[in-house]
């Protein structure tokens, strides 16, 4: 048996392997990305967790939050800042919202617990009325001049957090709960005044006025609930007086949340016996919190992998049926052909896995793909091949091939013939699909897990023949 054939036939499959795994992860990357996969299923997840869509978008548009969307410039703009702060130029200048991807666990534990500290306030309650009103015309925007709306609510919801957090006396600002429903009872006057150019029709007027009527009925209506639950809830035994203020935060997040009242009281239950000395209460709230998160973002995790695996066996069987990589044929050719798999095992050899992978971009992955075995005569590939005739075809194109036919695809009602180069009649439909779907579960696998054992093939290349071997033995 001749062990160096063995190894350099596996060298080189492995590092075809490598590569179109390279490509896969490319275009699996270049998908999740347009469609936003990741975010939008964290979004989920912390849906589920807060269990109020209200509360999620108070959520999201927290400062801390917000801030993990933020891009910066490579380079300043060089255009005057008036230019964009124009009305008729910042409808086409404001970027859509991004959700984040990531949501570092410390990240979500402040931002849960500032929310709590704030979630007995009137004002905390219209954000989180004016964030409904902005999410329904997100959803339904289909003119320009809901751009300029949506914006405008935006700052109103910034507005009134602000406002929540002076109403909790977790800050000292000027923006009081009379300004901030002053801002809301006049925003489509105030709206009018800052954008004298943009009409507002009437059934948006009508949607803003009766929403924020609402809103701010809403928000009176629940703030007499909370009340009434803070004061029959008795006071909080506590010696550190921030745990004590995020206690009465969560009993204020009953009457929105029950849920989320339920898991944050059942993660702080008994949590000033469990700190260590020296360790501050709060911050040993905030760990339970985390470990919350982590948990849960574990989950989501296990699916965007198992979803991401199937994704990927899927790219790569597209892949390997546009390129024909068949893993069975190239594993035959190989074999009969030293030259080839001694030149495809030197590059091998030489090739380093990049530590940050390209932009991802579906073309230029496959054309990176073709660039890694340029000057190999692979069978890789289909050919266009033009008969003489329909007999003739018949005859040199079948899918299942006897011994004096070669396989391809014949093209219904044309001439031509679709096969790979170097075609004969060693395979078949079956075998071919069998070959590519195996190339499919190989590219599934990831270039690091086929990259660490291409080193090892490439060790065992490096060390020469056995003696024994070289003396016939």
């Amino acid at each position: 048996m001749n062990l160096g054939a063995i190894v350099e036939v596996a060298i080189g499959l492995i590092f075809v392997w490598i590569v179109l795994s390279l490509a896969v992860i490319q275009i699996q990357e270049w998908i999740n990305a347009r469609l936003d996969k990741r975010a939008r299923d964290m979004e989920a997840a912390i849906h589920e967790m807060l269990a109020n869509p209200n509360l999620k978008s108070q959520f999201y548009d927290h400062p801390i939050i917000r801030g993990l969307t933020a891009k910066k410039r490579k380079h300043p703009s060089r255009t005057p800042a008036w230019f964009y702060n124009h009305p008729l130029v910042r409808g086409f200048t404001k970027e859509k919202r991004k959700l984040p991807s990531y949501i570092p666990s410390q990240q979500f534990a402040l931002s849960l617990f500032d929310i709590a500290l704030t979630a007995g306030t009137e004002s905390s309650l219209i954000q989180q009325g004016i964030l409904k009103i902005r999410d329904d015309l997100e959803k339904e925007k289909k003119l320009t001049v809901h751009e300029a709306v949506i914006e405008e609510l935006n700052l109103l919801a910034e507005f009134a957090r602000s406002a929540a957090a002076t109403e909790a006396k977790t800050a000292i600002t000027k923006r009081t709960l009379e300004l901030l429903k002053e801002e809301a009872e006049q925003f489509i006057e105030k709206f009018h005044d800052k954008y004298p150019k943009i009409k507002l029709n009437a059934a948006l007027k009508r949607i803003l006025r009766e929403g924020l009527e609402d809103a701010l009925k809403e928000a009176d209506r629940l703030k007499g609930e909370i009340d009434d639950v803070l004061e029959k809830q008795s006071k909080a035994r506590t010696k550190d007086p921030a745990l004590a203020k995020v206690r009465r935060g969560i009993a204020a997040l009953s009457v929105i949340s029950p849920e989320v009242n339920q898991t944050l009281n059942a993660l702080l239950l008994n949590v000033e016996e469990y700190a260590t000395e020296g360790e501050r209460h709060l911050a040993k709230a905030r760990q339970s919190v985390e470990k919350w998160f982590d948990d849960s973002m574990d989950r989501v995790s296990g699916e965007f992998k198992r979803h991401s695996q199937w994704v990927a066996l899927i790219i790569g069987f597209v892949i390997a049926i546009v390129l024909n990589v068949d893993s069975v044929d190239l594993t035959l050719y190989l074999w009969r052909e030293p030259a080839v798999r001694q030149g495809l095992a030197e590059n091998a050899s030489k090739f380093e896995l990049p530590q940050e992978q390209l932009e991802a971009n579906p073309e230029q992955a496959l054309q990176n793909f073709r660039d890694q075995f340029a000057g190999l005569s692979l069978p890789i590939g289909w050919g266009v091949n033009e008969g003489t005739g329909i007999s003739t075809l018949d005859i040199n194109c079948q899918l299942f091939p006897d011994a004096q036919q070669a396989f391809g695809v014949p093209v219904p009602w044309s001439n031509r013939c679709i096969a790979p180069p170097q075609s004969n009649s060693q395979t078949n439909l079956l075998l071919k699909l069998a070959g590519i779907f195996l190339t499919a579960l190989a590219a599934r696998q990831g270039a690091p897990f086929w990259f660490d054992i291409l080193k090892r093939f490439v060790n065992v290349r490096s060390t020469g023949a056995n003696p024994d071997e070289k003396a016939g033995k």
